[in-house]
C-alpha cells in the first residue's frame, strides 16, 4: 500500500516533477558521455600524444562526481520540499513515521533509478549523435571511439544508484527528525539569512589568494610539463574552493553597496530584485560555483578543440604551399580543377635525362613558385614567391616535391629556352593550384588526390602531395580536436541544465511574492523587468567568473598548441551565444510558472 501511495504520488505530481526527471536525465547522460571517454584506455592512448592524458581525466573524473553530487543533493532537497506536506498530513493522520520513512525511500530510490536508466540511454544516444556529428563535419580521424561503452554505462549506473540510495536513506532520516507542524507548515516558516561581516571579509582574502595559488599552478604546469602531476591536483582544490569563496563574500558585498545607494535601490524594484538576491545568494554559492567551474571546462574544452583545429591548418600549410598538384592532366582531372575555386594556377614542365630534372628558367619569371617557409622559433609558416628557385632552398624543396615519386631524389637544373629544347626526354606537365580556402575545398582536392594516386601507383608509396600531409597530421590531432569539442558540448549541456533546474525548482515559492506585488498595483512589465535582471545576475555571475578561468587556464597548452589564444573571440562568440539561449528559455519558463 505504500509503494502505491510512493508511486501514485509521483503520477499526480507529473507536472511538478518534470524538471526534476529532465535535469536528473541530463546529469547522468552527461556522466555517461565523459565516462565513455574517461574509461576508455584504448581511446585515450591512441588518439592522444600526451602521456598525462588518463590522469588528466582521472581528475575529471572526481571534479564530475563532486560537481554531480552537488546537483543531485539540490533535487533531493527540491524532492522532499515538494512532499513534505503531504508527509506530514499522512503522520497527522496516524501513519508511523517508519511506514513514512519507508514510503520516502522507495519514492527517492524509484525516481533516481528510473531517471538514471532513461538518462544513460540517452546519454549512449547523445554520445553517437554527437561523435558522428564532430566526426563526420570536421573530418576527424578517431580511432577506438565507441558510443555504447559497457565499463562507462557500469560506472553510471553504479555511481547514481549509490548516490540516491544515501539520498533516499537521508531523506527517510530527515523526516523523522522533524516534527508534524514543521512539515505542515514548511512554506510558512521564516527563513533565518546569517549575517556575519568579518567571515565574508575572511572568505574574500582567502578565496583571491586560492584562486592566485590554483592560476599560477596552471601556469607553472603548462610551461613545465613535469610540474602536471603537482599542478592540476592543486588547481583543481584551490580554483574550486576559491569560486566558491569569491561568490559567497564579493556577490554579498556587492548587493549590500547596491542597497545602500538609494538613487538605484530606491528606483523601480530594484529594491526587491536585490533582495530576492540576497535572500538567495547563502542558497545559490554552491550551483554558482559549480556552474562557473562547468563553464571554464565547457568554453576551455571548446576551444583547445579549435586550437588543435588550428594546429592542423598550420602544420598542413607549412608544409606545402600547394593545395593541389597534378602530373599531366587528364579530362577527368582537368574537370575536377575547374570545380575549385582557385586563387593561383601554375604549371611548370620538366625533362628527365639522366639522374638530372631540367626546367625552364622562364616559366618561374613569367610564374613565380609559392613555397611554404616555417619559422623554427615560433612554429608558423609563410606564404612567399620566388622566381629563381635555383638560389632558394625552400623553393626548391617544394618544386622537388611537386614531381613524381621516381625523379624527387634526382638533381634539379634550370636552364634557358633553347637549352631545354636540345634537351633530349619525355616531357612532363605539372600543374599546381592554390586555393581561397584548402578546407573549404577539400572534397575536391581528396577526389583530386585519389585519382593521382590510382593513375600512378607509386604515388601511393611516397605521397607528397598537401592531402597526404593532411591524412597523417589529422590523424595525429584529430583525438585531441575531437576530446575538446565532445567533452565541451556535454559540459554545456550540464551546466544550463543545473543552473536551469536551481532557479525552476524554487519558482513555485516565489508565486506569492509575485502576486502580491500583482495585487498591489505593480505593473506586469515592471514585475517582468524585475525577473529579467534576477536572472541575469544569477546568469552573469558563473560566466564572468568562468571566461576569467578560461583566460588563465589556456596556459595549460601553451607548449602544445601554438598561440592558444588566437581566434580565442570565435569559441567565446558561439558559447555566449548558446548560453544566451539558455538564459532566454530559462527566464522564459520562470515567468510562466511565477506570473498570472
Amino acid at each position: 500500500m505504500l509503494n502505491k501511495l510512493a508511486l501514485s504520488g509521483i503520477k499526480h505530481r507529473i507536472r511538478d516533477y518534470t524538471v526534476l526527471f529532465s535535469g536528473l536525465m541530463i546529469a547522468s547522460a552527461i556522466f555517461y558521455m565523459f565516462m565513455s571517454l574517461a574509461t576508455n584506455q584504448a581511446f585515450l592512448s591512441s588518439n592522444s600524444p600526451a602521456a598525462a592524458t588518463s590522469f588528466i581525466f582521472a581528475f575529471g573524473i572526481v571534479l564530475l562526481a563532486i560537481i554531480t553530487i552537488v546537483y543531485i543533493n539540490y533535487a533531493n532537497t527540491f524532492l522532499l520540499s515538494m512532499r513534505q506536506k503531504e508527509y506530514g498530513m499522512f503522520m497527522m493522520l496516524g501513519a508511523k513515521s517508519s511506514k513514512i520513512s519507508r514510503m520516502i525511500f522507495v519514492e527517492t530510490f524509484a525516481i533516481g533509478a528510473i531517471s538514471t536508466i532513461i538518462g544513460s540511454a540517452i546519454g549512449v544516444l547523445a554520445t553517437s549523435f554527437v561523435g558522428r556529428l564532430l566526426i563526420n563535419s570536421l573530418d576527424m580521424k578517431v580511432k577506438h571511439f565507441n558510443s555504447f561503452y559497457l565499463p562507462a554505462l557500469l560506472w553510471t549506473l553504479v555511481f547514481f544508484i549509490v548516490i540516491f540510495m544515501f539520498s533516499a536513506f537521508r531523506n527517510s532520516i530527515s523526516l523523522r527528525r522533524s516534527k508534524v507542524l514543521t512539515l505542515l507548515n514548511r512554506d510558512s516558516q521564516p527563513v533565518k539569512i546569517k549575517r556575519n561581516g568579518v567571515m565574508k571579509s575572511v572568505q574574500a582574502v582567502l578565496g583571491l589568494i586560492l584562486l592566485v595559488i590554483g592560476y599560477f599552478s596552471m601556469y607553472l604546469s603548462g610551461n613545465n610539463p613535469g610540474a602536471i602531476y603537482i599542478g592540476i591536483p592543486i588547481a583543481l582544490v584551490t580554483i574550486v574552493g576559491g569560486t566558491y569563496f569569491t561568490i559567497n563574500s564579493f556577490i554579498t558585498a556587492i548587493i549590500v553597496m547596491l542597497k545602500k545607494n538609494t538613487k538605484y535601490s530606491q528606483k523601480g524594484l530594484n529594491n526587491f530584485t536585490l533582495s530576492q538576491l540576497s535572500f538567495r545568494i547563502n542558497d545559490y554559492t554552491k550551483i554558482l560555483s559549480m556552474v562557473s567551474i562547468m563553464f571554464a571546462l565547457a568554453l576551455g574544452a571548446i576551444t583547445v578543440g579549435l586550437g588543435f583545429n588550428n594546429q592542423i591548418d598550420n602544420v598542413v600549410n607549412g608544409q606545402n604551399y600547394y593545395d593541389v598538384q597534378v602530373t599531366n592532366p587528364n579530362s577527368a582531372q582537368q574537370k575536377r580543377i575547374k570545380e575549385l575555386n582557385i586563387e593561383k594556377k601554375d604549371i611548370y614542365n620538366y625533362k628527365t635525362s639522366g639522374k638530372t630534372v631540367y626546367y625552364r628558367s622562364s616559366e618561374f619569371k613569367k610564374q613565380p613558385l609559392g613555397y611554404a617557409q616555417m619559422n623554427m622559433n615560433t612554429m608558423y609558416f609563410k606564404l612567399k614567391h620566388s622566381s629563381n628557385p635555383a638560389k632558394n632552398e625552400s623553393a626548391n624543396y617544394e618544386l622537388m616535391n611537386t614531381r613524381l615519386p621516381e625523379s624527387r631524389m634526382l638533381a634539379t637544373k634550370f636552364v634557358s629556352d633553347a637549352q631545354y629544347s636540345a634537351i633530349k626526354g619525355k616531357e612532363t606537365t605539372t600543374v599546381l593550384v592554390k586555393t581561397n580556402s584548402f578546407k573549404n575545398n577539400l572534397s575536391t582536392i581528396k577526389r583530386i588526390s585519389k585519382a593521382e594516386t590510382q593513375r600512378y601507383a607509386t604515388l601511393k608509396q611516397a605521397g607528397g602531395d598537401k592531402y597526404s600531409s593532411y591524412t597523417l597530421v589529422n590523424g595525429f590531432f584529430s583525438g585531441l580536436e575531437f576530446m575538446g569539442f565532445f567533452l565541451g558540448i556535454a559540459f554545456l549541456a550540464m551546466l544550463a541544465s543545473c543552473l536551469m533546474f536551481k532557479i525552476l525548482s524554487g519558482a513555485n515559492s516565489d508565486v506569492k511574492r509575485y502576486n502580491m506585488l500583482y495585487k498591489i498595483g505593480t505593473r506586469q512589465s515592471v514585475l517582468r523587468s524585475a525577473i529579467n535582471k534576477e536572472i541575469a545576475v544569477l546568469f552573469s555571475v558563473p560566466a564572468i567568473l568562468g571566461i576569467i578561468h578560461v583566460l588563465i587556464g589556456l596556459q595549460l597548452f601553451v607548449k602544445l598548441l601554438y598561440k592558444p589564444y588566437t581566434n580565442i573571440e570565435i569559441p567565446f562568440a558561439i558559447f555566449l551565444v548558446l548560453y544566451l539561449g539558455y538564459y532566454f528559455l530559462t527566464r522564459y519558463l520562470y515567468k510562466k510558472i511565477v506570473l498570472k
